[in-house]
């Protein structure tokens, strides 16, 4: 392994089939899980191809032993800033501590992140690449979701941000936009609905592709975002989102779709 990768929030999700891609593209990866029984989980499956800390992205000194752990193993090339939490609310209603602390782990965590990123790469001088998840709710809005959408909107020009100020150093910042992902904690609220089989028909209608995506198929992407195949490629926010973002309203298929369906 000649290079390493920090990847936030492994233990479940996208967040470990990242981890799991990079390593398959023979990176040291550096994990931070906030769960511990998650993180152990994590290590054990996957040995010395990954370091796994625990903690909170919130805090400055749990990044920095994230980047140092990961440039004492070999170079840091690549940073994804994954952990997220979803929380709802509006603005005539609003719980100020949910919102104080989804914005510290949606975008503080990530503006930080995107800080010890660059930093390394400044001082390795290696043109590194950074990959933030965001999500469809930073171009679109959604009823109920104030803070969320506002912080992913956040991530999305932190990234823009990133490819203008360090694009001359050589360095890469890309966002991906995920639909609806069956990630655990989406299986876990499918299967808690009143009726689970129309919870997860009315999600995956979400995406003209009517399904949900897989954590896998995010994780093809941020591997490609990362890769030198993608080397002309900066300042993007890519939607993975089985073509929710592509139309504004949702016309049901037309007779002749219907009778193709396979």
């Amino acid at each position: 392994m000649n290079k390493s990768a920090v990847v936030t929030g492994v233990g479940s999700g996208i967040g470990r089939a990242i981890l799991k891609k990079l390593t398959e593209e023979d990176y040291f990866v550096v994990g931070i899980e906030k769960d511990l029984i998650s993180g152990k989980s994590v290590q054990t499956e996957y040995g010395n191809k990954v370091s796994v800390i625990i903690g909170d992205t919130c805090e400055e000194s749990i990044l920095k032993e994230a980047k140092d752990t990961a440039i004492a193993n070999a170079p840091l090339w690549s940073w994804v800033n994954n952990a997220a939490i979803a929380l709802s609310g509006n603005l005539h209603n609003p719980k100020r501590a949910e919102v104080e602390r989804l914005f510290d782990v949606n975008l503080q965590s990530v503006y930080w992140g995107c800080s010890e990123a660059i930093r390394a790469f400044i001082d390795q001088k290696i043109r590194g690449a950074i990959v933030n998840i965001s999500s469809i709710h930073g171009r679109s809005a959604f009823s109920g979701w104030a803070a969320y959408d506002s912080a992913k909107g956040g991530v999305d020009a932190l990234t823009r941000y990133i490819a203008v100020e360090y694009g001359p150093l050589g360095i890469r910042a890309n966002a991906i936009a995920p639909g609806a992902i069956r990630t655990e904690m989406l299986t876990r609220v499918i299967n808690e609905a009143a009726d689970p089989a129309k919870a997860e028909l009315e999600m995956s209608i979400l995406h003209p592709l009517e399904r949900l995506g897989e954590p896998h198929e995010i994780a093809d992407v941020a591997a490609f975002l990362l890769s030198s195949q993608s080397s002309f490629l900066s300042g993007q926010s890519i939607a993975v989102d089985g073509g929710a973002t592509a139309r504004c309203f949702r016309y049901d298929s037309s007779e002749e779709i219907n009778a193709l369906k396979f």
